[in-house]
């Protein structure tokens, strides 16, 4: 017996179910983020639009961060530029599996996604559940608006409430050392965060606040790459026989 089509009630249900613990997450650190925004003098409106149309938290963090410290545009943008770019091998990695739906869907869905969507979206599809074009632009509809609408809450509460910088600041190193912790434990990772804390230590220490977080970037994944490229130890050869006797 062929299974009905799923409804518009059956879609929201489905992806309610798994969008609810992201919205959440999002409201928790859409709120600090907004009111960094609004330390750096952006309206609830402003954010808003900005928080719906970038889809990167870690760089609305990082904009604010650095704008309140007085970096130079350029270094700004750079550094925005810099951690952004892993949205590449995210669509990299996800393409392949949105060729079942037609090009202007799969446009939408890659232009749309977030982290988190992006993760929940592979992982339907590649685990073969009933996953279609509209639950994917769905989940993003639902987590980018949350975003959105705790990031403009977050400047309107900034706007109203004197609370200090470093509190809200705190928000962006809590959230990358949980992205940090939840990267696989191995050298290429102990390799990028060791060439990337030392480059942020070197520039600090030497004045160039500006550059440090492009440049600690660039070093990282240098130094995570590079680690990849070398051999890997080999286990020693077990001095145990075939009877199981050692000599």
């Amino acid at each position: 017996m062929q299974k009905a089509p799923q409804t518009a009630r059956d879609t929201a249900r489905g992806v309610l179910l798994v969008a609810w613990p992201v919205m959440l997450s999002y409201v928790a650190v859409g709120l600090p983020c907004g009111v960094l925004a609004a330390k750096a003098g952006m309206t609830p409106l402003m954010n808003f639009v900005l928080a719906l149309t970038y889809l990167s938290g870690g760089g609305q963090f990082m904009m604010s961060n650095l704008w309140l410290a007085g970096t130079p545009m350029v270094s700004i943008i750079a550094s925005v530029a810099a951690i952004s770019t892993r949205f590449a091998l995210y669509s990299a990695s996800l393409a392949p599996y949105l060729t079942r739906f037609d090009h202007k869907q799969s446009l939408t869905i890659a232009c749309t996604y977030t982290e988190e969507a992006y993760g929940i979206t592979l992982s339907r599809l590649t685990s073969g559940n009933a996953w279609t074009a509209r639950h994917a632009l769905s989940l993003n509809v639902c987590v980018q608006l949350t975003w959105a609408i705790s990031c403009a809450a977050g400047a309107a509460l900034g706007s109203a409430i004197d609370i200090p910088t470093a509190i809200a600041g705190f928000a962006m190193t809590s959230l990358f050392l949980y992205l940090l912790y939840a990267q696989p434990h191995t050298r290429g990772t102990a390799c990028a965060v060791l060439g990337a804390t030392t480059t942020v230590a070197l520039c600090k220490w030497n004045g160039l606040s500006g550059v440090a977080v492009p440049l600690a970037a660039l070093v990282g994944v240098a130094a995570g790459m590079t680690s990849g490229l070398l051999p890997r130890q080999r286990p020693a050869p077990s001095s145990t026989n075939a009877r199981g006797d050692t000599r």
